[in-house]
C-alpha cells in the first residue's frame, strides 16, 4: 500500500465544516474512549455485528473515506470510534490483523499522527493501488461521503460490501433523469434496488377520478419519467441489497452521536 498518495482526485472530497473545538491529546484519548464505549453498547453496533457475521472470515481490510478530522469534528470522532470497534470485532475472529486504509484531505497533523500510531496495518491512501487487494475482502466505510466521491468509488474501487449513506435516501433530491445524467452508476444501483415506499402509489379508497378521453390522449404523449437506459451503463454489479438500514434509521436516532450516522446502511453489491 502507498501512504498519503496525492493527486487531483483530492477535490472529490468535500470538506466538512468543523463542529467541535480542537482537542489536545489527553482530552482526545478520553473522548475517544468514551465514544467507543457508547458505540460498543449501542443497538446500532449489535445490529452491525449480526449482519457482518457471514463476512467475518473473509474481510481482510476496511477502506474508510470521507471521515473528517477526528481531532476537530464531532461526527468524525464518533465515526472513528465505530471504525475502531469494527476493526477490533474482525480482529477477534481473524488470525491475521485487519488492514485499515483511510483517507480524507482534511486530516490534520494530529489526525495523521494518531493513524501512524495504530501500527503497520494502518495506512493513509487516497487511492487503492495494491492490485492484490480483492474487493470481496474489503468492507468500505464511507460515512457521509459526497455523491461524486461515491460515484468515483463505484467506478474505480468497485465495493462489494459498503457501509455508507443509504443509496436511495442519499439521492432523493434528484429526479431519476437528473441522477442518471450526473451519477449513472448510483442511478443504476437505485434502479436495481427497486422502488422506494415514496415511489409506490397506494390508493386511499375505491373512488376513481374521471379522466376525459382528451386528457388520456395527452397523457400518452408525456414522455416516461425514467427513460434512462441502465443497461448501457457499464458496471461490475448486477444486484444490490440492503443488509440493514437500522430499522429505517430509528435505531440511529436519539443517540449521543446526534447525526453522525444519519441514513447509514449496510449494502451488499454483487
Amino acid at each position: 500500500m502507498t501512504s498519503e498518495n496525492s493527486g487531483s482526485d483530492g477535490d472529490k472530497f468535500k470538506k466538512v465544516s468543523r463542529t467541535s473545538s480542537k482537542l489536545n491529546a489527553t482530552a482526545f484519548d478520553d473522548s475517544l474512549r468514551e465514544r467507543r464505549c457508547i458505540i460498543r453498547k449501542s443497538r446500532m453496533f449489535q445490529t452491525l455485528q449480526r449482519q457482518l457475521e457471514p463476512f467475518v472470515g473473509n474481510v481482510r481490510q476496511i477502506r474508510c473515506l470521507a471521515i473528517g478530522s477526528f481531532f476537530e469534528e464531532f461526527a468524525a470522532l464518533y465515526q472513528l470510534a465505530l471504525l475502531l470497534e469494527l476493526t477490533e470485532h474482525f480482529n477477534a475472529e481473524s488470525e491475521k490483523p485487519l488492514e485499515v486504509s483511510i483517507y480524507d484531505p482534511v486530516f490534520t497533523k494530529a489526525d495523521k499522527e494518531f493513524i501512524s500510531k495504530q501500527g503497520p496495518e494502518w495506512s493513509i491512501d487516497e487511492k487503492l493501488e495494491d492490485d492484490t487487494t480483492k474487493t470481496e475482502d474489503v468492507l468500505f466505510f464511507l460515512p457521509h461521503a459526497p455523491l461524486d466521491l461515491t460515484e468515483d468509488i463505484l467506478t474505480l474501487e468497485k465495493p462489494k460490501l459498503m457501509l455508507a449513506n443509504h443509496v436511495a435516501k442519499h439521492v432523493d433530491r434528484y429526479t431519476k433523469s437528473q441522477l442518471f445524467k450526473k451519477y449513472p452508476k448510483l442511478a443504476k444501483l437505485n434502479h436495481l434496488l427497486g422502488p422506494t415506499e415514496s415511489d409506490v402509489l397506494v390508493p386511499s379508497s375505491d373512488f376513481q377520478t374521471f379522466v376525459s378521453r382528451r386528457a388520456r390522449r395527452k397523457r400518452k404523449n408525456i414522455p416516461s419519467q425514467d427513460p434512462a437506459d441502465y443497461s448501457a451503463v457499464e458496471t461490475y454489479f448486477g444486484q444490490i441489497s440492503i443488509l440493514t438500514d437500522f430499522d429505517g434509521g430509528t435505531i440511529l436516532a436519539n443517540e449521543p452521536w446526534l447525526n453522525s450516522f444519519s441514513d447509514l446502511a449496510l449494502h451488499r453489491i454483487l
